[in-house]
């Protein structure tokens, strides 16, 4: 099996299934629909590249039409590519400037057909390691080659550039990528050429080992760019899991407070109760579930508020409402009320963050007690 291919191929994987999650749900959105459909092209061309390796874990394909259909999957690319980092960078006559890369990328596949056809191919496969020194072979790699290096180098340009107008976290991630495309361009591409140009015209090698060096190098290129192009999702996504552990933390937190007043004051509950064993396996919805809780918990303080000492509901220490509101919970069970509605544990500060800080002391002083 290669390795560099096939970390090509679940980098791509792996890019276009996040784009195309994130186009069903905002399908309207033409940049993410273009973005989506580059991503999905290069997953596509992987796929056929990984298909056609003799070493793939991949089931192998009747002839080596796949490789074809890579190098033009990966030209239309580079085409839809160009044209929308074009329209970021400058949205002028973009319609024009696409239909000439459209047109670029036509011919190119037009000329990648024509050698493919032409050429002899072996029965070891149709891959640049396998090329050798015949004509059609190095003239089919020459052609993919001089358009990948002019399409690497125009995109890690544009990417710069609309790096230079984006926001700083689109700004690295646009760098990113086009450091990527920078690697592929002048660590297999711009090498490959001279080796191919050399073969074709002085039938020896000006660069030696193309064969084996470059492929590593575009791995690594490839791997860049998707991880440029992944980068403000991954970054999202650590974030909301940090969220999701701080609101989780927060949830079991409030648990002592909780069940304390909804023993007391059963209507207070907005949903049915979920036992304890099965909130431990709660995944989904954390925050909605913690902001319940909170909302249930000032229910009960309002509903226990008439069994407080005036001077003690209005008590803004929460270590020490914590012994009180033990008290009064007792009372409760009595059904004995001794004054009218208080604000029991008022936050110190305006906001909900302030009155959730209050709640929590309260909480953890309660199960202290």
């Amino acid at each position: 099996m290669n390795l560099p291919n096939l970390a090509m191929w679940g980098a791509a994987a792996g890019a276009s299934g996040w784009k195309i999650s994130q186009l069903v749900r905002v399908p309207f959105d033409r940049g993410l629909r273009v973005i989506t459909a580059c991503t999905f092209l290069v997953f596509v061309a992987l796929t056929a590249q990984l298909a056609t390796d003799p070493g793939s874990a991949l089931p192998a394909t009747s002839g080596q039409l796949p490789k074809l259909f890579q190098n033009v999957m990966l030209t239309f690319f580079f085409a839809l590519l160009i044209v929308l980092l074009e329209s970021i960078v400058d949205s002028r006559d973009v319609a024009s400037r696409g239909l000439i890369e459209i047109a670029i990328a036509l011919a190119v596949g037009c000329g990648l057909a024509a050698t493919f056809v032409l050429a002899d191919k072996p029965s070891g496969g149709f891959s640049y390691e396998a090329a050798g020194s015949a004509t059609m072979p190095l003239l089919f790699y020459l052609i993919g080659n001089v358009y990948m290096a002019y399409a690497t180098a125009r995109g890690a340009t544009l990417t710069w550039r609309a790096g230079g107008q984006a926001q700083s976290r689109v700004r690295l991630s646009l760098r990113v990528a086009g450091a990527g495309l920078a690697v592929c361009c002048l660590g297999t591409h711009l090498p490959r050429i001279a080796s191919t140009a050399s073969r074709l015209v002085l039938q020896q090698d000006a660069v030696p080992g193309t064969s084996v060096w470059t492929t590593p190098l575009l791995a690594l290129g490839i791997s860049i760019f998707f991880f440029g192009v992944g980068y403000p999702g991954v970054r999202a996504g650590i974030v909301k899991l940090r969220l999701w552990f701080v609101d989780r933390k927060h949830y079991r937190q409030l648990r002592p407070l909780w069940a304390a007043l909804c023993h007391a004051f059963p209507d207070i509950t907005l949903l049915r109760k979920t036992p304890q064993a099965r909130e431990a396996l709660r995944v989904r919805h954390m925050r909605l579930h913690f902001y319940r809780r909170a909302i249930e918990c000032r229910d009960g303080l309002v509903c226990l508020s008439p069994y407080l000492e005036p001077d003690e509901a209005t008590n803004v220490a929460s270590t020490l409402s914590a012994e009180r509101l033990r008290e009064a919970l007792l009372r409760s069970t009595e059904g004995e009320p001794t004054a009218a509605v208080h604000v029991v544990a008022r936050p110190a500060d305006p906001g909900m963050d302030a009155d959730l800080r209050e709640l929590l002391a309260l909480s953890r002083g309660l199960r202290a007690h």
